[in-house]
């Protein structure tokens, strides 16, 4: 009980460092129905479709979030992949530490969805889509969350409008610091997979 607390405050009072600034061009969409959220985010990345599926699927990669700690990834069969992350995190006073365990389900070159198995959300689950453009590719994000938490849910608006900016601007900017941004190799597979179906 009193992490489910934690947590609601955590949401609100993190004091892990965010970017500063919105990532040029994000758009993020949040909407509310009872204790469910809804939220929509794109942005466009320099990466090719082939690069933003691998920087997508490259779970572990997490850890350059900030507040995350680990994020382990096991494959379960050819497109599913079992992920557990954890993030610490600091809270006034108290030291939280989250986890979960995510399943995601891969479609090579087109995107990822995944859902919540167990953790500190009563549900949460997503997809990420990729769109291809002339500088590169648009990644779109689709998801329903609802928390798990004693904090009224007006306090939780707050951070449902203002903090998940924060955290796609920080997936954002780590997708730009990718140094496969176009890479050969990838779209060899790419070519490979579209052959194969």
């Amino acid at each position: 009980m009193m992490k489910r607390i934690l947590f609601g405050w955590l949401l609100m009072t993190s004091t892990i460092a965010w970017p500063d600034t919105q990532y040029p061009g994000l758009q993020v969409d949040v909407k509310r129905a009872g204790s469910l959220y809804t939220f929509i985010a794109n942005f466009d990345t320099p990466l090719t479709k082939c690069a933003a599926y691998r920087y997508l699927t490259d779970y572990e990669a997490a850890k350059s979030l900030p507040g995350v700690v680990e994020s382990l990834a096991y494959r379960e069969t050819a497109n599913t992949v079992r992920v557990e992350r954890t993030a610490d995190e600091h809270v006034l006073f108290f030291h939280v530490r989250l986890h979960s365990i995510m399943e995601y389900t891969e479609k090579p070159y087109e995107g990822i969805s995944f859902m919540q198995l167990s953790g500190d959300s009563k549900e949460f689950q997503g997809s990420w889509s990729i769109q291809p453009n002339q500088h590169g590719s648009t990644l779109r994000f689709q998801g329903v969350w609802e928390p798990d938490t004693l904090i009224p849910l007006f306090i939780i608006d707050h951070f449902a409008k203002n903090g998940l900016v924060d955290r796609f601007s920080a997936i954002a900017q780590l997708a730009e610091k990718r140094n496969d941004t176009a890479s050969t190799q990838c779209e060899d597979q790419q070519q490979m997979a579209n052959v194969v179906e």
